[in-house]
C-alpha cells in the first residue's frame, strides 16, 4: 500500500515536472516582453515584479524537493522489498515488478548528472564560503545554475518525447523570427514605446553605430541569434534530408526566415557558432548530399551578403559591421585586465575561483569581474575545479548527442562555440532553458534504449 502511493506520487510529481517544462518553454521568450509590461502599466514593487516574471524559481525547487523524496523512500522499500524476497526465495524474476524508482537511478548512463549535480554543489558550496556578500552570491547563483537545474529537471520527469518539445519551441522561434524580420524592414525604432507605451523594450535598444539590430520578444539581439540557432539547424536538416520539392517543404521558407532573423541581429559571435556548425553539418553529411549542401551553402553566404549590404546602406561603416564600434576593443581590453587580477589572486582563488556572483551577468549589474566569455566566467565564479567539471560534463553531452541528435549535436556546438564570446547560458534564460531541456529529454530516450538491452 505504501510503495503504491509513493509511486502514485512520483507519477503526479512527474506531470508536474512535465507541465513546469513546458510552462518555461513558453513563458521564458515572453518574460522580456512581461517584466516591461507590469513595469509600465502596474503599480508593483521591485520585488513583486521580479517575484512575478520569475514565479518558476520557486515551482522549480518545489518539483526537486518533491521528486528527491519520492527518490529516496521509494528506493528504501525496494531494498527493503529486495531483502524480503530473497530471504523467502522468490524467484529473480519478480524483482521486475519492484517499484520503478530502482531502475531509473544508478544505471550505466547516470555520469553527466551526477557531473552536474558535483557542479551545483560546487556553486552552493561557493556561495556559502563567500556569505560576507550573501546577496550577490544568489543572485549569480540564479544566472550560473538556471540552465543546469532544469536539465535536472527533464532527467528526472521521466518524460521521453522530445519532438513535442522541440514542435512546440519551432513554433514559437518562427513567431520570433517573422516579428524580428518586420520590425528591421517595416517597424520604426522604439515601435513598442510609440505604438504601445511600453518602454526601453525591443526594436530601437541595441544597435552597431548606425545601424539598428533586430531583437524582436527577447532581451536583445545576441539573445535573440542565440535562441534561433536550434531552429536554424532543425530546419537546416530537414532542407538536407527532404524528397519534396523545395517550394513544397514549408520548412524551407522557415529557414529562410530564421536565418534571416539571425542575420538582422548582427551577433557576430552567433554568426561564428552559426557558420562552423553549419560547415561541420555539411562536412558530415556530404556523401550523397553534394547538391543540396551547395545550395544551402550559397544561401548561407547570401544572407551574410545581404545583412552586410542592408548595413553599409544605412551608413553603417565596414569595420564597425565587425567591431560594433568600440564594443570589441573594450571588451577585449576588459577580459584581458580581468584575467590577470584573476591569475595574480593565488592558488586558492584560481582553483576555486573569486566567488558566485563576481563575474558574468551578476558582475555587469553589481560589477565585478568582466569576462564576456561564459568560460572565463565559471573560471572566475568557482575555479579550475569548476571548469574542469562542467567540461566533463559538456564533453559526456556532446558525445551521447553525437551518437543520438546529430541535428542537436551541431546546434549544441554553434552554441558552445558562442559561448566563448558571451555568458549566453547566463544571461539567455530561453535559450539555456531550451537547450538544455531537450537534451535531457534526448539522454532520457537514449538511455531507455540503452537500458532494455541485457
Amino acid at each position: 500500500m505504501q510503495n503504491t502511493f509513493w509511486n502514485k506520487l512520483e507519477k503526479a510529481v512527474d506531470t508536474f515536472g512535465l507541465v513546469l517544462i513546458y510552462i518555461l518553454l513558453i513563458f521564458l521568450p515572453l518574460s522580456e516582453l512581461f517584466l516591461h509590461l507590469l513595469q509600465s502599466f502596474t503599480g508593483l514593487s521591485e520585488s513583486q515584479i521580479f517575484w512575478a516574471v520569475h514565479f518558476y524559481e520557486p515551482a522549480i525547487l518545489l518539483f526537486l524537493i518533491l521528486k528527491i523524496v519520492a527518490i529516496i523512500i521509494l528506493k528504501v522499500s525496494s531494498l527493503r522489498g529486495g531483502t524480503t524476497k530473497q530471504s523467502v526465495g522468490v524467484t529473480s524474476s519478480s524483482v521486475e515488478r519492484l517499484p520503478r524508482a530502482e531502475k531509473k537511478f544508478g544505471s550505466r548512463n547516470d555520469k553527466a548528472d551526477w557531473l552536474i549535480v558535483a557542479f551545483i554543489i560546487l556553486a552552493l558550496i561557493s556561495v556559502i564560503t563567500h556569505r560576507s556578500d550573501l546577496s550577490r552570491g544568489l543572485e549569480g547563483l540564479r544566472f550560473l545554475i538556471l540552465p543546469f537545474i532544469v536539465y535536472l529537471v527533464a532527467r528526472l520527469s521521466n518524460y521521453k518525447n522530445p519532438h513535442k518539445i522541440i514542435g512546440v519551441y519551432l513554433i514559437i522561434s518562427i513567431i520570433i523570427a517573422v516579428i524580428a524580420v518586420i520590425e528591421y524592414f517595416f517597424l520604426p525604432k522604439g515601435y513598442w514605446s510609440q505604438f504601445f507605451n511600453i518602454n526601453s523594450f525591443g526594436f530601437g535598444q541595441n544597435s552597431l553605430v548606425a545601424t539598428t539590430q533586430a531583437s524582436s520578444l527577447l532581451a536583445g539581439p545576441n539573445q535573440l541569434a542565440s535562441y534561433l540557432l536550434l531552429a536554424y539547424f532543425y530546419f537546416l536538416d530537414r532542407f538536407l534530408f527532404s524528397t519534396k520539392k523545395l517550394t513544397a517543404e514549408f520548412g524551407n521558407y522557415a529557414l529562410v526566415v530564421v536565418s534571416l532573423a539571425i542575420g538582422l541581429t548582427y551577433s557576430r559571435s552567433a554568426l561564428i557558432g552559426l557558420v562552423i556548425g553549419t560547415i561541420g553539418m555539411f562536412w558530415l553529411f556530404g556523401r550523397g548530399q553534394a547538391r543540396k549542401i551547395s545550395y544551402a551553402a550559397i544561401f548561407v553566404a547570401a544572407i551574410i551578403a545581404a545583412v552586410f549590404y542592408f548595413a553599409l546602406a544605412g551608413g553603417e561603416l565596414p569595420r564597425d559591421i565587425l567591431t560594433h564600434g568600440s564594443s570589441f576593443g573594450q571588451h577585449l581590453l576588459a577580459t584581458k585586465s580581468s584575467a590577470i587580477t584573476f591569475f595574480h589572486g593565488g592558488i586558492i582563488k584560481i582553483l576555486f575561483g573569486s566567488g558566485v556572483g563576481s563575474a558574468g551577468p551578476t558582475a555587469l549589474k553589481l560589477g565585478g569581474i568582466v569576462s564576456e566569455n561564459y568560460y572565463l566566467q565559471i573560471l572566475f565564479e568557482v575555479g579550475v575545479v569548476g571548469l574542469i567539471i562542467f567540461g566533463f560534463f559538456v564533453k559526456e553531452i556532446v558525445v551521447r548527442l553525437f551518437h543520438s541528435s546529430k541535428t542537436l549535436f551541431f546546434a549544441f556546438a554553434a552554441l558552445l562555440v558562442n559561448a566563448f564570446f558571451l555568458h549566453i547560458f547566463s544571461d539567455n534564460p530561453a535559450m539555456a532553458v531550451t537547450i538544455f531541456v531537450v537534451v535531457g529529454l534526448v539522454v532520457n530516450v537514449e538511455n531507455q534504449a540503452l537500458n532494455s538491452k541485457p
